[in-house]
């Protein structure tokens, strides 16, 4: 499934469902897996973002220190954190103030 975020931008996200057995004591919805880092907001979509990882992996580039300091000690761009993901999900759902319903198919 194609999903875009940020019209403005274009951010397009491959987005892989599955069915899985649901698991007991797991909360849903949840994500199983992932690559990378998500960029930092406001990064100018994908041109604006190849920029940004230019300047910030190139220690000699003009503007790497500028980009060091806007993402912040913590950004990596291969780092993929499964748990502040899901948390992340998590805090969406209720932030739909239960306009969310989750809810498993269990006729097939």
């Amino acid at each position: 499934m194609l999903y875009e975020y940020d019209f403005g931008d274009d951010w397009q996200h491959d987005l892989i469902l599955r069915r899985i057995p649901r698991e007991n004591g797991a909360k849903y919805p949840r994500c199983i897996a992932g690559t990378r880092s998500g960029p930092p907001e406001d990064v100018g979509g994908s041109s604006g973002y190849a920029d940004f990882l230019e300047s910030w992996g190139d220690p000699d580039h003009e503007e790497h220190k500028t980009m060091r300091q806007w993402a912040g000690r913590k950004f990596h761009p291969e780092h993929f954190d499964l748990e502040a993901t899901n948390k992340a999900i998590a805090r969406a759902i209720r932030a739909s103030k239960g306009g969310y319903r989750f809810r498993l198919d269990r006729t097939s």
